[in-house]
């Protein structure tokens, strides 16, 4: 007892100086610092901070990589990609000059983003030439696509009117997904396109 009232009287007496207007005041005691949420409160999963910010259809295409992530290629896979992604010289195409994007040191996946100068069904009727069991992915874009390559894995092909042009992203992976994965990786494209 004669310890509580110890306590009391040592808070009692701190209070008094801090309304006293004399002296110095009270310092606040520092904030209490708790792991466990309230229990009234419903804990959220914890978020980090993106380290990748997507482009937002710059007004020129000079990079491939700006489109798309390691990180969502990861995400979207449910894997590991090691070596992260790295640009790649400019590739020149029959429509074009085409960037070009490594991911995973060239073994997980390569992006190719360019324009293009037909539409993107003509876009689209290309892309599937080298396709096997071609599978159209309606609503994304103005057209996209994914199928089978033979040896080379799978690939995402979207186009659609950006900035006044043809704007095309065609992905090839080697990992395969699900239909969910192709669905999600070309909404990612066609959107930043």
């Amino acid at each position: 007892m004669r310890f509580l009232g110890g306590i009391l009287a040592a808070c009692l007496l701190t209070g008094v100086a801090a309304c006293s207007g004399g002296g110095t005041p009270a310092a606040a005691p520092p904030p209490a610092t708790t792991s466990a949420a309230p229990s009234s409160t419903v804990s959220k999963p914890k978020t980090t901070a993106p380290t990748f910010t997507p482009a937002a259809s710059p007004a020129s295409l000079t990079a491939a990589c700006p489109f798309l992530s390691a990180e969502e290629i990861m995400q979207a896979l449910g894997r590991s990609v090691t070596g992260g992604s790295a640009e790649s010289e400019p590739v020149q195409t029959g429509v074009g000059k085409a960037y070009s994007c490594d991911y995973g040191k060239g073994q997980t996946g390569v992006l190719f983003v360019s324009a293009d100068s037909t539409t993107p069904a003509q876009f689209l009727a290309r892309a599937k030439k080298d396709c096997a069991n071609p599978v159209p992915l309606p609503g994304i874009g103005e057209a996209a696509m994914h199928c089978d390559q033979k040896d080379l894995g799978l690939k995402i092909a979207v186009a659609k009117h950006s900035k006044g042009q043809v704007r095309t992203a065609t992905l090839f992976l080697t990992p395969t997904g699900s239909e969910n994965t192709y669905t999600t990786l070309a909404k990612l494209l066609a959107d930043r396109l």
